[in-house]
């Protein structure tokens, strides 16, 4: 952590970490604080929404079959189609990405202006460096793999080898790069909140 990094400046915290880490754990604890959330996934799956300007290319590289009855993308069929396929995950991102980062920016800017304190919860932080430039504070969220699995298979109701592959998608050591500080997460949630207030509560107020 830069010493130079006091409670007054910070206005604006990303949170980053692997799948089934806890991101959206620690979101909420600064949300009850008066923090606003801005959730990158909840961003995405907005626009998965019918009408919306995600369907028509998503429909076009994937199919027909992703599509629910009312014209919204089935994110559960999305995810079955692109998780385990290395090059159908990169096309759902290089679609998906633009659009989350034009619309996340826009209520990140807004939240600014407006004199807030914003949270931006976003696993693929460490690929957005104009982003990751602009937050007073980056925080990472860490769990051993075999627990993430384990939180994942109980979570999303999966079987291990399911489980197993959405984590080895991800490497935790590039998820966590930009990180100014790091959370453990590898305990229960008392532990987790004795540490985001020892670690993060004197930053945020």
């Amino acid at each position: 952590m830069d010493p130079q990094v006091q409670a007054k400046d910070i206005r604006s915290i990303g949170i980053i970490g692997a799948i089934a880490s806890g991101k959206s754990t620690v979101s909420k604890w600064l949300a009850m604080r008066g923090w606003v959330v801005v959730d990158a996934d909840q961003e995405v799956h907005r626009l998965y929404g019918s009408g919306q300007i995600l369907v028509e290319p998503i429909v076009a590289r994937f199919g027909a079959g992703i599509l629910r009855a009312d014209g919204a993308i089935d994110r559960v069929a999305l995810g079955r189609e692109v998780f385990g396929d290395p090059q159908k995950l990169k096309d759902l991102e290089a679609i998906t990405h633009p659009a989350a980062r034009a619309a996340i920016q826009h209520r990140m800017e807004h939240l600014r202006k407006a004199g807030g304190k914003a949270v931006l919860e976003m696993a693929l932080l460490h690929r957005w460096s104009e982003m990751l430039g602009a937050l007073d504070l980056v925080v990472g969220v860490f769990v051993p793999d075999e627990a993430r699995i384990q939180r994942l298979m109980q979570r999303n109701n999966l079987e291990e080898a399911d489980a197993r592959k959405r984590v080895e998608l991800q490497s935790q050591d590039q998820l966590l790069a930009p990180s100014q500080l790091v959370l453990d997460n590898s305990g229960d949630l008392a532990a987790l909140y004795r540490n985001l207030e020892e670690w993060l509560g004197p930053l945020v107020g």
